[in-house]
């Protein structure tokens, strides 16, 4: 049934274009990363010939903090976007009230969507870090792999954690307006709590700064398991709270 389910996510997301929306903003950043490091201070040395500016020569790791600073930005909006209504939206077009007519259970139907929404996203997070690092270890032939991976696979949990998020939002909200509410409301909450010190090693919204550190100064696994359990833990409570909301919500 999951698995029908997630084909009709997937048909669905080939006819409206959020297919191709997400496959270009993954593909178009992960290639302008590496080429932006690489000839950004040579552009902006010759848009200021007669002022004398000092500018640090680029590295491969210039290249992948573009990259995580497009994801944790530009990239990070669009999935909000795209994912944002999923559930939301259903419930305004009727299709829900279909789903549950039909008798499929609606916190499989949650589920699905969810399930169907992290392997695409982790799929092009794939697609893109490769591709960065491809067109990195052309322009900086000292590239390092596994700063780089590590780095990503931070963002990884925190996409996850992004995710749930959206779903939760929009499996309570009633409209795409309400689930952004929603949504928007417990992110600025998460990161006004992220400068309680008490707090920070346990947020989320921790996970972004962890990625640049890694990249800048290698950092060990052993510091980001409290970061890394609490976004898992946290994410797991939002969709199995988002489910059964929705489960018992009246269409």
């Amino acid at each position: 049934m999951v698995t029908k389910l997630m084909k009709k996510e997937w048909n669905e997301y080939l006819k409206t274009g959020k297919f191709y929306i997400l496959l270009f903003v993954f593909i178009f950043f992960a290639i302008l990363s590496p080429i932006t490091a690489k000839f950004m201070p040579e552009f902006i040395k010759s848009l200021s010939q007669e002022i004398t500016i000092t500018v640090p020569p680029p590295t491969w790791r210039d290249s992948f903090v573009q990259f995580s600073k497009n994801l944790n930005q530009i990239v990070f909006i669009v999935i909000v976007l795209v994912f944002l209504g999923s559930v939301a939206e259903e419930k305004n077009h009727g299709t829900a009230s279909l789903v549950a007519a039909k008798g499929i259970d609606r916190r499989k139907w949650v589920f699905s969507k969810f399930l169907f929404q992290i392997l695409f996203s982790l799929a092009m997070l794939t697609i893109a870090f490769f591709l960065c690092f491809y067109y990195a270890k052309l322009l900086f032939p000292e590239t390092q792999f596994y700063l780089a991976f590590s780095s990503t696979v931070l963002f990884a949990v925190y996409l996850f954690f992004i995710l749930t998020l959206t779903i939760f939002s929009s499996s309570i909200g009633n409209s795409m307006l309400q689930s952004a509410g929603i949504f928007f409301a417990i992110f600025i909450i998460l990161n006004i709590l992220n400068i309680i010190p008490q707090v920070n090693p346990y947020n989320p919204m921790t996970l972004p700064s962890i990625e640049n550190q890694w990249i800048a100064s290698k950092v060990a696994w052993g510091n980001t398991i409290k970061p890394i359990i609490s976004t898992v833990l946290l994410s797991l409570i939002l969709i199995f709270s988002g489910a059964a909301y929705f489960h018992k919500q009246e269409l």
